[in-house]
């Protein structure tokens, strides 16, 4: 697959940049409200004005990275499903006849109807998933320098809700993927 997407390293790049760059963005911007709280309404030390269109900055450019990460991941994503359509199709074509009269039409139009869609689906969303591991990461960092003992006690509480949360799906949602898998 990641021969296919290397075809279009541009969109890669593209849509894979602007999600971490976004993510990483998103995941610093609480570091400006603590700012706000701390030094311009309790210590009056600074001016609200630059904090505020630092935020609002903030979120332009979280909102023009996630549209590159969106227009550049699903051009790839379809790009990628045509080159496979393509290649699907010249194999087809390979066969002589009496290959071609053995196959199931119907058989092979949907897997390749529903295998496409899927590697679709997966290509438009892997910059979003990269994306959220940086956030996740940055994220750490941040809630470490506004509260080193909340993020000791996050990260000692995260694994038994990943854990809750995990029963929970299975047991409370019984129309999700699992009980379809069932």
């Amino acid at each position: 697959m990641f021969g296919y997407c290397w075809q279009y390293r541009s969109d890669v790049l593209l849509a894979l940049g602007a999600s971490l760059a976004g993510m990483a963005v998103m995941a610093l911007v609480p570091l400006v409200p603590k700012l706000i709280i701390d030094d311009v309404i309790v210590k009056h030390d600074r001016s609200l004005a630059p904090w505020a269109i630092l935020l609002i900055v903030a979120a332009l450019v979280v909102y023009v990275l996630t549209y590159v990460r969106r227009f550049y991941g699903g051009r790839l994503a379809l790009d990628v499903q045509h080159a496979l359509r393509t290649e699907m199709f010249a194999a087809i074509a390979r066969f002589d006849g009496r290959r071609q009269d053995k196959l199931s039409t119907g058989q092979i139009i949907g897997r390749a109807t529903s295998d496409l869609q899927l590697i679709q689906g997966v290509l438009f969303m892997v910059p979003m998933m990269i994306g959220n591991i940086l956030l996740f990461l940055v994220s750490l960092v941040v809630m470490a320098v506004l509260s080193p003992l909340l993020t000791v006690v996050a990260l000692a509480v995260a694994p038994a809700l990943w854990i809750l949360a995990s029963r929970s799906r299975i047991r409370l949602f019984p129309a999700t993927w699992y009980a379809q898998g069932q």
